[in-house]
């Protein structure tokens, strides 16, 4: 044994040398992963040479469990080693993977799922396999927010799992998108997965997974090398020693590198909270505000381009019915203003309200310098109407508790919209976005009446644009960096930015 072990571990590092020059490898650590070539574009003719190997950042301290890594680049490097039900393409649509087939009926959600998968130890992913892993996932923060209206999971048989839910969902299908692992193994440092990829022995490699229901055409080893911190990974690209790598634009990093990149839609919703309650301001109010921002000049200049323009927390990819409307013209906002008895200004140009200059507070994290950039700009564009505007910036600590207390006029804020469009956070009052929120009743039953399929996704975007319970500006993106001279086709969702890896 012994002998063959060291065979092995030979030919493994020999076929790491002809393919990529990255050193040494190691033994797969299952069966069912393979390092040979791939049996497609098979005869004597000359083909273009292909893609093998690629080299992606990773924390070695972070580890691979799909459940407890912190870091982005560990999560998608998980990602190749698990599974999930369905993964989410360019434009947010559900595609199926371990799913064969998505059905609803009422609140219950049920999944069949493939026959053919297989975990990478050999056994067949079941039912029981997926129930488990959806009620590990409901408990961990980073999926929790997709599952946080399931009620139940259970495995009637060993290829349906039924999802009860709090009420009918027909967006639930993005929220499959959670790692699947063997049952009882979520707490290991490893669990068992059925990804793509399995991980070698040696804990820095991925070797391409023969075992999945559609291989890898051209992949096959996967290397992880702890490159460092966000900056020093742009570089490491710059340089030759990583080929990718990818950042949420949350932290530094540096775009002047010259790096190709591919932006990666995410659902960070950048909006502009108000204490409607406190204050007494009206829905039309705040339509009024919405039209004077110009959330081009936002995106342009306090987020370089990466993100894009939003009037609605409804993304155009859920529905190609939902169109936007029409801005007032700013004759009619003044008329508007007028009724609202905003219609009269002081000596220095600022509106009043009852007699009084009507002076509003816009709380910032100071500690985020696009954040400081984006307030300034609403601060001048709300000036610009007449209205002042007094800039608080804060530490984050004291921003949140204010927010939480209530004690603010209007604040810069940022929040996740579940794939699944739970919006529920945005149209009532909500912890989170503090207790000035609107309350709209109305809005409330037509968002779930939508869920329910019982009226257009485009009822619920025009409500939402008319109330404006808290005000849209844009969602931020994401940038996948790598060499001009990188030869794959990238195609990279928030969920997985190896989402085509298998054609590369």
């Amino acid at each position: 044994m012994a002998f063959l072990r060291r065979l092995t571990a030979g030919l493994l590092a020999l076929a790491l040398a002809l393919l990529s020059g990255c050193g040494a490898g190691s033994e797969p650590a299952s069966g069912g992963v393979s390092l040979a070539p791939s049996s497609e574009g098979g005869g004597g003719a000359a083909v273009p040479a292909a893609l093998s190997s690629v080299r992606i950042p990773y924390d070695p301290e972070d580890g691979l469990n799909p459940f407890t890594c912190q870091g982005l680049q560990n999560y998608y490097a998980a990602g190749l080693l698990y599974d999930t039900l369905v993964a989410l393409d360019s434009v947010g649509t559900p595609r199926n993977r371990l799913a064969q087939e998505v059905t609803f009926d009422g609140s219950l959600c049920i999944v069949k799922i493939r026959t053919d998968g297989r975990f990478t130890d050999g056994s067949p992913v079941t039912a029981q396999d997926v129930a488990y892993s959806a009620l590990t996932a409901k408990e961990t923060p980073r999926f929790a927010p997709e599952l946080a209206r399931v009620l139940e999971v259970s495995a009637p048989d060993n290829y349906t799992v039924v999802f009860l839910l709090a009420a009918p969902d027909r967006y639930f299908a993005r929220s499959l998108t959670f790692p699947v692992v063997k049952a009882e193994t979520a707490a290991d440092p490893l669990p068992v997965g059925s990804g793509r990829f399995a991980l070698g022995e040696g804990g820095d490699l991925l070797v391409r997974n023969d075992r999945y229901y559609e291989p890898a055409r051209n992949i096959r080893l996967v290397r992880l090398v702890d490159a460092g911190p966000l900056l020093a990974q742009g570089r490491a690209v710059l340089e030759g020693t990583i080929d990718l790598s990818y950042t949420d634009l949350r932290g530094a990093a540096d775009l002047s590198l010259g790096l190709a990149t591919r932006q990666v839609v995410l659902s960070n919703l950048l909006y502009l909270g108000v204490n409607s309650q406190r204050l007494g301001i009206p829905a039309e109010l705040r339509v009024a505000f919405s039209g004077f921002l110009d959330r081009e000049a936002l995106v342009r200049r306090a987020y370089r381009g990466y993100a894009a323009p939003a009037e609605s927390p409804v993304k155009q990819s859920y529905s190609s019915d939902v169109t936007a409307e029409e801005a007032p013209a700013p004759e009619t906002q003044e008329e508007l203003l007028a009724s609202l008895g905003f219609g009269e200004r002081d000596e220095e140009g600022w509106r009043l309200y009852r007699n009084r200059r009507f002076v509003l507070r816009l709380l910032v994290n100071s500690d985020s310098y696009d954040r400081l950039s984006a307030a300034a700009i609403l601060r001048d564009a709300l000036q610009e109407a007449g209205f002042q505007i007094v800039l608080e910036s804060v530490p984050f600590e004291e921003y949140a508790l204010r927010i939480a207390e209530g004690n603010y006029d209007l604040y810069l804020g940022e929040t996740r919209v579940p794939q699944n469009l739970d919006l529920l956070s945005l149209i009532a009052p909500d912890p989170y976005l503090g207790p000035g929120c609107a309350k709209d009743e109305e809005l409330l039953a037509l968002y779930y009446r939508v869920k329910a399929g019982e009226e257009e996704l485009s009822a619920l975007d025009g409500a939402l644009r008319r109330a404006m319970p808290v005000i849209p500006l844009a969602y931020r993106r994401g940038i996948v960096s790598f060499s001009p001279d990188f030869s794959a086709n990238i195609v990279a969702t928030e969920q997985d930015i190896f989402y085509n890896i298998g054609e590369w």
